[in-house]
């Protein structure tokens, strides 16, 4: 356990200090990023009933945890996150943390993101995605995790998580480029009709 040293008064006071989350750090961390938490679980479910399930399940987990230090707190509430998402997906029990994170303190270091990935995480292409893609595509593009790690998770090997994510990320990157063609052929069509119908201020009428 470790303590501290606070002067007050002239006098020493040894304080002692928590160095593991409690109950109360949980939840009001998932008080405070509620959404975040639960926008991650739909990204991973890509349905809402069952988002809901894997944000209760993460959360319960959380307030069981007796040894996550403090400061990895929301990570290791992401983690659960995820490992409780795959659970609902793709009904896998051995996905397990263990050699990925320890409870006082990740073994890894995130990845950066070889796109401008982050901007992604509206886009309706996800939940589009197969189930085993977009689990990875989530945890590996959005969350950052490293392809070894996001395999242990998943159970299968790098090599099946590396095509997934290179498979995802085509589609969602072609999804983005096809609604953005829309969005613009929707703008320009808008234009053309303004224009082409324009108010005769005189009469009210509409001239064409």
């Amino acid at each position: 356990m470790n303590n501290a040293v606070r002067y007050r008064s002239n006098e020493f006071e040894l304080i002692e200090e928590t160095p593991y989350a409690t109950t109360d750090t949980f939840q009001q961390l998932f008080a405070r990023e509620m959404n975040d938490f639960f926008h991650l679980s739909l990204l991973l479910t890509a349905d809402a009933e069952k988002a809901e399930s894997c944000l209760i399940h993460a959360m319960r987990e959380c307030l069981n945890s007796a040894t996550v230090s403090r400061p990895w707190a929301s990570i290791w509430a992401r983690r659960m996150v995820i490992r409780n998402g795959i659970r609902l997906v793709l009904g896998n029990e051995d996905g397990r943390l263990d050699g990925i994170c320890d409870k006082t303190g990740p073994a890894f270091h995130l990845q950066s993101s070889e796109y401008q990935i982050d901007a992604l995480r509206e886009s309706p292409a996800i939940l589009s995605l197969p189930d085993f893609d977009r689990l990875v595509f989530v945890i590996c593009a959005l969350e950052r995790y490293p392809v070894l790690d996001c395999a242990l998770l998943l159970g299968r090997s790098p090599k099946d998580v590396q095509a997934a994510h290179a498979r995802a990320t085509d589609q969602v990157l072609a999804g983005e480029r096809r609604t953005q063609r829309g969005t613009t052929a929707d703008q320009a069509s808008s234009n053309g009709a303004r224009s082409d119908g324009e108010v005769d201020e005189a009469c009210g009428s509409t001239l064409f």
